[in-house]
């Protein structure tokens, strides 16, 4: 591992060190080594001092995990621990310095790292538009190179498996079980922050082999499912979870989703009204409310609900966007356009939006700002969330071409 960092980085983790040791949590993760490049360097960092500061108060205003128990550093200059998922990080980003041809580690090696690990942050940047993509590009034309620099995340090896495993696992003791269980789940954990969905599919078969009833492994199953858009797969899953936890709003959301994707949308309407009903003012439930009464053709219900969401969320970028869907659909296209704009003012990463805009282009026959919008949502990983609608318009689209 190439770890001789740069001034920067260095200043970056004495920040770190010192935001953890003012802040009494005596340990330094991914987020504070990132909020020590931010706030210690703007030249170096590749990212518009606009979209630089709003990381900052984001990461500021975020709520640190306190760790009871963890041991206090002493001294004059106190060791404060990096954790394991810093760790990883850090290993990860000697793999761009390396690809990137540099002597040193400095902060766009570890921001194209984070990049790679699918967590709070990096939600963040993608609302900002900043994904690996774009902020690999970013680099390369300040450094007027072309370099092939592969997408890639963190990684961990795992316990080793046995192919005897469910045999053996039948001579476990309690505790041997019940540390096996913790492990397996705690690896599975981090393959999926870091896109090894597979593997984290197979330790949470593992995790229930031993344990059956292991809800956080029957929910992170389903989750690996979802993520590869096989919904009728996840479902079993979550419903599980549900049957164990019947008030859980974001289980009655997972669970309405999965229905909808399958087509089931009055029945989605119906889980997604329990769970607002639980959950009275949830911007997110009120939304997805709305989205379903598209699928279903009641449009100014649906309007309704985007109201709604937006007078508890100012903030809420998917419900200006789907509203805007509506108006398009309605034969509004000038309000449309707006309110799907004001979406991605708020939330540039927003795929649909793209979509949206698109669509409104081929309306009004622009093919090449269509194209544009939905090379966009393509970019902004479209199929990965919605299915392959944007693939097959941008086929449509060029298959006109040729043969006109």
């Amino acid at each position: 591992m190439l770890l001789t960092s740069s001034y920067e980085l260095k200043t970056a983790f004495a920040y770190a060190r010192s935001f953890s040791l003012e802040r009494k949590l005596y340990y330094i993760d991914s987020q504070m080594i990132l909020l020590g490049i931010l706030d210690s360097y703007a030249s170096d960092v590749a990212i518009g001092a606009s979209d630089r500061e709003k990381m900052l108060q984001w990461l500021h205003a975020l709520d640190w995990e306190q760790r009871p128990g963890a041991p206090i550093p002493t001294g004059n200059k106190p060791k404060v621990p990096i954790m394991t998922e810093a760790e990883r990080m850090l290993e990860n980003a000697t793999y761009f310095q390396k690809k990137l041809g540099d002597e040193q580690l400095h902060p766009q090696h570890i921001i194209l790292s984070i990049l790679t690990i699918e967590n709070r942050c990096q939600y963040k940047f993608k609302s900002l538009g900043i994904i690996f993509e774009t902020y690999l590009e970013q680099i390369l034309a300040i450094r007027k190179a072309k370099i092939d620099v592969p997408f890639r995340s963190p990684r961990i090896k795992t316990s080793y498996i046995s192919f005897f495993h469910p045999f053996l696992q039948l001579f476990y003791g309690p505790q041997q079980k019940k540390n096996a269980v913790e492990r397996y789940f705690s690896e599975a954990q981090s393959l999926l922050q870091y896109n090894d969905i597979h593997k984290c599919r197979s330790l949470c078969h593992l995790v229930l082999q031993m344990q059956p009833d292991h809800v956080n492994a029957l929910w992170l199953s389903g989750v690996t499912w979802r993520v590869e858009r096989n919904f009728q797969k996840a479902l079993p899953f979550y419903d599980k979870v549900h049957h164990k936890h019947p008030q859980h709003t974001g289980v009655l959301a997972e669970v309405a989703h999965c229905h909808s994707e399958m087509g089931n949308h009055e029945w989605a309407l119906k889980l997604y009204s329990h769970a607002l009903s639980l959950n009275p003012g949830s911007s997110e439930l009120l939304n997805s409310l709305g989205f379903e009464c598209i699928h279903l053709e009641l449009y100014v219900e649906a309007i309704s609900y985007f109201d709604q969401a937006i007078a508890y969320d100012e903030e809420c970028a998917y419900a200006y966007n789907n509203k805007g869907y509506v108006l398009m659909h309605l034969g509004f296209p000038v309000a449309a356009k707006e309110l799907i704009l004001k979406s991605l003012q708020i939330n540039k990463g927003n795929a649909y939006a793209y979509r949206n805009l698109a669509l409104l282009s081929l309306k009004e026959q622009d093919v090449e700002t269509a194209r544009e919008m939905l090379q966009k949502a393509q970019r902004f990983h479209f199929k990965r969330n919605y299915g392959n609608e944007v693939e097959e318009l941008l086929r449509r689209l060029d298959n006109q071409k040729a043969t006109s």
